[in-house]
């Protein structure tokens, strides 16, 4: 009886760990204004994340986030919540590097410190799952398809270009230009 009352106990606990979304950061170190944004990204995030799952449509039962504490909650349409921290642009994500910016600062300027940082705590999906890839690809060869005039300008009214793509009075004033320079050296010599 002591035994399963033990059991019942740790099983809750452990699932209400599991159920949290612990804060890597002090979401107080982070301008609010970052935070919003990062929760914007997040609530963006959820709907295509849940049609990468099986089952799910790209409108979740929940989608929220608080910026202050930078909680969050994402259900997709079949109950599953998928793991966020898998993706980018999401609450897990912004905290790993932001916890990693923090890291780089305490460093004082270390480069194997702050190469550490990084290197020893990567953010985003590690292996992402390949859920939209086909079996193989084709490319096909382009080929004109038009028998049109090239792009000579905006039409008028008439449906004529008011002037060519290039105006020749900027290629006349250099020859022009360039012939009186010549004929200056000449007189020179």
């Amino acid at each position: 009886m002591v035994l399963l009352s033990s059991l019942a106990v740790v099983a809750t606990i452990a699932s209400l760990a599991t159920c949290q979304n612990t804060s890597t950061i002090d979401p107080s170190t982070v301008l609010d204004s970052t935070r919003k944004q990062w929760c914007e990204s997040q609530t963006s995030a959820c709907p295509l994340i849940c049609l990468q799952l099986p089952g799910a449509s790209g409108s979740p039962k929940e989608n929220k986030c608080d910026y202050k504490s930078l909680v969050y909650s994402c259900i997709c349409s079949n109950n599953q919540s998928p793991n966020a921290s898998e993706y980018s642009q999401t609450i897990p994500y912004f905290e790993c590097t932001e916890k990693n910016n923090q890291c780089v600062k305490d460093c004082d300027g270390g480069q194997q410190c702050q190469y550490d940082c990084r290197s020893k705590n990567p953010c985003g999906a590690q292996e992402p799952k390949r859920v939209n890839t086909t079996a193989s690809a084709t490319t096909n060869t382009a080929q004109a398809t038009t028998s049109l005039p090239p792009f000579t300008g905006v039409p008028d009214k008439n449906g004529v270009a008011s002037r060519p793509s290039a105006d020749l009075n900027h290629i006349y004033g250099l020859a022009v230009v360039m012939a009186g320079f010549f004929a200056g050296f000449a007189t020179l010599l």
